[in-house]
């Protein structure tokens, strides 16, 4: 194992420090995914503090996806994972009172600007795996395969992201995921007009012929078919926490 420095012992370095410094090892590389962590008892011991300290401080590390702790295997260093982000992201939008019209008038600010720098940045190949989203998406409808066509909608708006080919910037939106599956979900999402499967289509067709301008009009049409007023009027209106409560797949 790396060595821990964390400076002299002392009964003043408290559970925040101890967190502090085991974080700045793990991000620096220090502490490598999958490396397993002393005990919460040699911690205490190496620390000088007590294993009430130690124990505070990885509950800190739990909770921010750094570090994973399973009984009888000890504590080790966490693969990288955006889940902490996401559910941070899913909290903070939750304990708000913003609406799910604040909520998609954002996201279609994200995508409408961005996803039209994909059609001069996209490959065959992300029009092949965006082609196979869609066709899935526009079955999985036709059939009333409603948890499918919730996943291949998501893998859809997911690849326009990917096809940007812009490493950082996808890792950046990465936990916008989750957002995405919640704020695309139909007013009622066992009825298959309200999933709009045809203002899809127009987008993929923009970025195969490499015209932004066309990609970009795509995308405010496929944002502007949910401010029907006759359908969406009501579910704009809520909250997003409240239709976070009601989606079936989020309940358990």
């Amino acid at each position: 194992m790396s060595e821990l420095l964390l400076g002299p012992p002392g009964d003043d370095l408290k559970s925040d420090r101890v967190a502090s410094e085991l974080e700045r090892q793990i991000l620096s590389g220090r502490l490598r995914p999958g490396e397993r962590l002393p005990t919460e008892g040699e911690l205490g011991e190496m620390l000088g503090v007590s294993r009430s300290v130690v124990r505070d401080a990885v509950r800190t590390l739990v909770a921010r996806g750094l570090v994973t702790v399973r009984q009888g295997s000890g504590m080790t260093v966490a693969e990288p994972s955006d889940q902490a982000f996401t559910r941070a992201l899913l909290a903070l939008l939750g304990r708000s009172d913003l609406t799910m019209n604040d909520v998609i008038t954002a996201r279609a600010t994200i995508e409408i600007r961005l996803v039209p720098l994909a059609a001069e940045s996209g490959t065959e190949e992300d029009w092949e795996a965006l082609e196979r989203s869609l066709e899935e998406f526009t079955q999985a409808v036709e059939r009333r395969d409603w948890g499918v066509a919730r996943d291949a909608h998501l893998a859809f708006h997911v690849g326009l992201i990917k096809a940007l080919h812009q490493p950082a910037l996808e890792l950046f939106l990465k936990p916008m995921a989750e957002v995405i599956l919640i704020s695309s979900a139909p007013p009622r999402w066992n009825v298959k007009r309200d999933w709009e499967v045809p203002t899809h289509r127009p987008i993929l067709y923009g970025l195969k012929a490499r015209d932004p301008e066309r990609t970009e009009r795509a995308m405010i049409d496929h944002f502007a078919a949910t401010t029907d007023p006759r359908r969406y009027k009501r579910f704009r209106e809520r909250l997003f926490r409240e239709v976070l409560s009601d989606l079936p797949w989020f309940r358990s």
